[in-house]
C-alpha cells in the first residue's frame, strides 16, 4: 500500500513568535558547560519573562555564533501536539 501525503495540505505546528532582548550573559561555572544567555521576552508576564538558553547557536552558514548583551531576538514557541479548545 502506498501512502501519498499532500505536503501542501499538511498543517504547520501551532506556534507564536515574540520579540525579546538579551539582557544578560551568564558565564559557565564549569569549563565543560556552555555559557547561558538570559532573554527578556516582550509581552510575557513579568514573573515569567526571563528565558535562559545555552549560548551556543549556529548561523545559516553552519558557523558557531553567540548572542551578545543587548541583542534583539525573536523567540518562537511551537507545539508538536496542540489541543484545540472548543
Amino acid at each position: 500500500m502506498e501512502l501519498k501525503l499532500d505536503t501542501a495540505r499538511m498543517p504547520e505546528q501551532p506556534s507564536t513568535t515574540m520579540p525579546g532582548t538579551v539582557n544578560k550573559i551568564i558565564p559557565a561555572r564549569d569549563p565543560s558547560q556552555p555559557e547561558k544567555a538570559q532573554i527578556a521576552v516582550d509581552g510575557a508576564d513579568h514573573t515569567h519573562r526571563d528565558l535562559r538558553i545555552e549560548n551556543t547557536l549556529t548561523d545559516e552558514h553552519g558557523d558557531d555564533v553567540k548572542l551578545k548583551k543587548g541583542a534583539h531576538v525573536e523567540v518562537t514557541v511551537a507545539s508538536k501536539n496542540a489541543h484545540r479548545g472548543n
